[in-house]
């Protein structure tokens, strides 16, 4: 005898006993993604070996958002039970429809010599690289982003994008120059 099952089979391994024939309903089933938002969240956190739906997946996110601050311990215990479920699942339940591409990051020179890589969660990325879609676009905004600053970055006619101080309103580079003068 060993310790009770957490989680039920699936119906086609249930006993025999337990196969009989549904009763039929008159009233129409709703598919899982009809369901209200609480309905699929429940779902998919009693259910965590179901294929999680977009539906479910949105709904997971935004009952994570309402939860994840919350003051008391059971409803930072649902958003660590959500959070758990959506780490669990695959990235094809997360992002449907998204392949895998190849491209080619380029490397980042700063203007004083130095190479900067792109980097996702310490991972770097340099030279060609089989990634997802969604990865892909991150990885080439970051690196489109990089270029555009370091075109701004050591430019003398910063009158186009002036830097104010805050606290006195006065442009700093003037400022800077005024301390130097002095």
């Amino acid at each position: 005898m060993g310790r009770p099952r957490k989680y039920p089979l699936p119906e086609s391994t249930a006993p025999a006993h337990a196969l009989a024939a549904p009763e039929p309903d008159d009233d129409e089933e709703e598919s899982p993604d009809e369901l209200e938002p609480e309905h699929l969240v429940a779902l998919a956190l009693d259910n965590p070996r179901m294929r999680l739906t977009p539906p479910m997946v949105a709904a997971l996110n935004q009952a994570w958002k309402d939860n994840v601050r919350a003051d008391d311990d059971e409803g930072k215990a649902h958003a660590r039970r959500i959070a758990g479920r959506l780490k669990r699942a695959s990235h094809a339940e997360l992002h449907p429809g998204c392949q895998k591409v190849t491209i080619t990051v380029p490397t980042l020179k700063r203007r004083n010599g130095g190479v900067w890589y792109v980097k996702i969660n310490e991972r770097a990325y340099v030279g060609e690289c089989t990634v997802w879609e969604c990865e892909a676009r991150t990885i080439l905004e970051l690196a489109h982003r990089y270029q555009l600053v370091e075109e701004e970055r050591m430019e003398d006619s910063r009158a186009v994008h002036p830097t104010f101080d805050l606290d006195t309103g006065t442009v700093v580079a003037e400022r800077a120059r005024a301390i130097q003068r002095a």
